[in-house]
Formats: C-alpha cells, structure tokens, sequence
C-alpha cells in the first residue's frame, strides 16, 4: 500500500514493468530508466530523465484491474529550476482489450468520444501488432503542480463515464505533453490505482 491507502497497480516490486515499445527513449539501468517512476523512491535525482518537454511512458499492470485513480509524485523541496522540471499536461491513455471489454464501450454513447483521438502513431501501431483488435481509450486528461511542497503527490480521477462502465485495463500509457518551462522533464512517480479484475 502507498502513501493515499490505495494499492498502486504501477509498482516495479508488484510486478508491473515498462513496455520500451510505448515508451520514449531506451534506457535500460534501473538509474534514470522508465523503471524509476515506477519506485516508491523519491530521493532528488532518482527520476527517469526525459531528455526533453514531452514523451509517453506504457506498462503493463501487474493485474488487469478498473482503473480510479492515478498518482504523479514529484521530489519535494527542489529548487526552482528542477521543479520546473515537473511533467505539468498529461493525458492518461488506456489499451482497451477483451470481447466484452469492447462490447461495454461500443454499447456506451457517452464513451465512444474518449477514442475519437489516439496516442502517437507508433504507439498505436506498436500495441495493435500484439492485439489488432485492441485501441486506446482516453481515461483523463490532467494538470500536475510542483509548487506546492506539502502537496508533491497529487492525485486524479479517471472520467467518470469510464469508471461507470467498469472497463479494465492492463495495458496503460501516460502521455507527458508538456512540464513547467525546462528543457528535460524528470518523472519521479507514477501510480495506477483501481480495483484487481478476477479472470
């Protein structure tokens, strides 16, 4: 369990992993790697280093569950210049798999809007090599503030239409579009939150 009494799906330790197809750049250490924002260490350094504003971040989840909620945690008490370094407009996409899993989406007119837009081509491509039949499905779309020193773990529902139709995911992806003003954005923390799906 973390910090908010929710256990996080996300967890490097629980089982989750990265998926380098649907994740930008390839570091492989542990240091520095996509692996890194799914620790619970938040030391200042201990992040994984986009080179860059923006990138997307995929992993299987260490179980198929209905996502609630999802966490983004940055370092507390950073100076100025590395909180800009914050991921700040993220959108959370989920890899919608499964017959019925489909069928409730398709059967759901306020849902069908959230797959309008898609994630970058190549990630789209990527996951469809493994199921054709399989799409993204926008789950939220959210803003992160650093500034905040009490508050460096914030927390976001996914929309409520999704949480509604109990759709389930174990595949997601976390679109960083933007951070606070630097040139490289560090991800101290990434947190799925939801409720375990018996197969």
């Amino acid at each position: 369990m973390d910090s908010v009494m929710a256990f996080d799906f996300a967890l490097l330790d629980a089982g989750a992993y990265h998926l380098p197809a649907i994740t930008s750049g390839r570091g492989s250490a542990r240091h520095g790697s996509p692996d890194q924002a799914l620790t619970p260490i938040l030391d200042e350094g201990d992040c994984w280093l986009l080179p860059q504003p923006t990138g997307h971040l995929g992993i299987r989840l260490a179980s198929p569950i209905a996502i609630t909620h999802f966490s983004i945690e940055h370092a507390a008490m950073l100076m100025m210049n590395h909180q800009r370094e914050a991921p700040r407009s993220m959108i959370l996409w989920g890899f919608l798999e499964g017959v019925s899993n489909i069928e409730r989406f398709r059967a759901s007119p306020q849902l069908r809007g959230l797959s309008y837009s898609q994630p970058a081509t190549e990630v789209t491509e990527a996951c469809k090599k493994v199921n054709p039949d399989g799409f993204f499905v926008k789950l939220a779309h959210v803003g992160y503030g650093p500034f905040n020193k009490t508050n460096n773990r914030q927390t976001f529902p996914v929309y409520p239409d999704v949480h509604a139709a109990g759709l389930d995911f174990g595949i997601v992806m976390l679109e960083i579009r933007s951070n606070w003003g630097a040139d490289s954005t560090c991800l101290y923390g990434f947190r799925i939150h939801g409720v375990r799906v018996e197969l």
